[in-house]
């Protein structure tokens, strides 16, 4: 209140009645502080109205990017969902008291982040939680889950990998901070894209992706003479995903034969990944380790496979690659590099 009345008073001492500039009134108050307070007072009363001009200004301009002890703040506006048991704390600190904890797939306003790895949201107080307990992506759990997801979790749990289920921004992205904080889980994190196309990736490595990943792509068929069709994925944007894969799976039907051909990112032409054949499932499936230009040729086959390629599709559906050039002592020579729990995968890292 001291604080309050001082500065009350100090804006009244320098505007009269009218609401101009007094030079009178100010000698006036002068003359009355003179008399009524000592010099070391009057600075200290002064020293409190520089410290609660700075306070009111924090409090109009809440906004602006601050930075203490080496923590900066940014503003943000955007609507994150939780992931299961969410904790929301009075302060950006764990030792502050705990206001909630959220169960999962509830959207939160985020309304700015700290560099230290706090979120701080709006759920009709203002409040704070870690960057790991929202997403951006709502993660939707099996209760959204279609034959495209049921498909997608059936190869998770083969491997003995955690299954998540994310639903895409409005932008169809993914934010880097939520793709990365999954990084380091056995997991296999499933987004739809559309009724024809969707993506599982294969969390592997602990190498961060430094872009968000875009996922809104533009589609373009057409039928081929020969009676196959073609049809050509082209995001809005390019991402290279290091250490992790993307396993795109494709609607195309029972009994196809589905050539894959990915982009090559340094001059954007296509090149013949693999064949996929699908006997007992409507979907093909391509593992990468970018998201750029696909395009597949699929076609009618007549006959079953046998179980040599049987094993072939199930391990590219699981994204363990094999490429034409797929040789054994390749694959050996990068045995290695991978995490215990993971299984073999033909790329360069």
């Amino acid at each position: 209140m001291e604080c309050f009345m001082m500065i009350m008073d100090t804006a009244h001492m320098c505007k009269n009645q009218n609401g101009c500039w007094n030079g009178v009134g100010m000698k006036m108050r002068k003359k009355k502080f003179a008399g009524n307070l000592s010099k070391r007072d009057l600075l200290k009363k002064l020293m409190v109205a520089a410290v609660c001009f700075a306070l009111m200004a924090a409090i109009i301009y809440p906004g602006i990017n601050v930075q203490a002890k080496g923590t900066t703040f940014t503003q943000m506006n955007d609507v994150y969902y939780t992931v299961a048991g969410c904790t929301v704390y009075a302060e950006p600190t764990y030792t502050s008291t705990v206001l909630t904890v959220l169960d999962a797939n509830i959207p939160v306003r985020v309304i700015g982040s700290y560099s230290n790895g706090w979120y701080r949201i709006n759920i009709g107080v203002i409040a704070y939680c870690k960057m790991d307990s929202l997403t951006s992506a709502g993660d939707l759990g099996l209760a959204a889950a279609d034959k495209q997801a049921a498909a997608a979790k059936q190869t998770a749990d083969e491997m003995g990998y955690a299954f998540h289920y994310l639903s895409l921004n409005k932008e169809k992205t993914i934010k880097k901070d939520v793709f990365n904080s999954y990084i380091g889980e056995k997991a296999i994190l499933f987004v739809k894209i559309d009724k024809e196309l969707a993506v599982s990736f294969k969390m592997l490595y602990a190498d961060p992706v430094k872009e968000d990943i875009c996922l809104d792509f533009t589609k373009e068929a057409k039928e081929n003479a020969d009676g196959s069709r073609t049809i050509t994925y082209i995001p809005a944007a390019d991402s290279v995903l290091y250490g992790q894969l993307a396993i795109f799976q494709f609607l195309v039907g029972y009994d196809k034969a589905v050539d894959m051909y990915m982009c090559d990112m340094s001059d954007y032409s296509y090149n013949l990944m693999n064949t996929y054949y699908t006997e007992f499932s409507e979907f093909a499936y391509a593992p990468v380790t970018q998201i750029s230009n696909m395009q597949i040729v699929e076609c009618e086959i007549p006959n079953s496979l046998n179980d040599t390629l049987r094993a072939k599709m199930s391990n590219i559906r699981k994204g363990i690659k094999y490429l034409s050039y797929d040789k054994s002592d390749y694959r050996d020579s990068i045995g290695n590099r991978l995490r215990k729990d993971t299984e073999y995968v033909d790329y360069e890292y």
